[in-house]
């Protein structure tokens, strides 16, 4: 019978900031054309310009998006949180800076939490 904690050794380091995550976005961010697997909060915006397609701009003229890969040892879902009608998700802010201090600290569980989504 497998231990509860075991399914963190299934996930995977992000290529940019190294921090095991359940979620990752397989992608190429240059000209080597070697596909990467980067983390769906800051790394994926600098190498993408915060664009699934990317932005076009020069400085992300490499980026390829090449889908999305999941620990399928643990519950989780790489599908964006639903809009409000009328405009974006309310993201709530405070949780995402602790789970971001949270990360700094060494506490891995605490990163790996996507950020808040308040329904109506």
């Amino acid at each position: 019978m497998p231990k509860q904690n075991e399914t963190r050794d299934y996930r995977k380091p992000c290529t940019l900031c190294k921090t095991p995550r359940d979620v990752l976005i397989r992608c190429q961010i240059d000209e080597s054309g070697v596909w990467n697997f980067i983390c769906t909060g800051a790394c994926w915006r600098q190498v993408s310009g915060g664009v699934v397609d990317g932005d076009g701009a020069p400085e992300h003229k490499w980026y390829r998006y090449g889908g999305m890969w999941k620990n399928k040892h643990e519950a989780v879902s790489a599908k964006k949180p639903k809009a409000k009608k009328g405009g974006k998700p309310e993201v709530n802010h405070e949780q995402e800076q602790a789970t971001e201090g949270e990360a700094s600290a060494g506490n891995e569980e605490a990163a790996s939490q996507s950020v808040v989504v308040n329904a109506p």
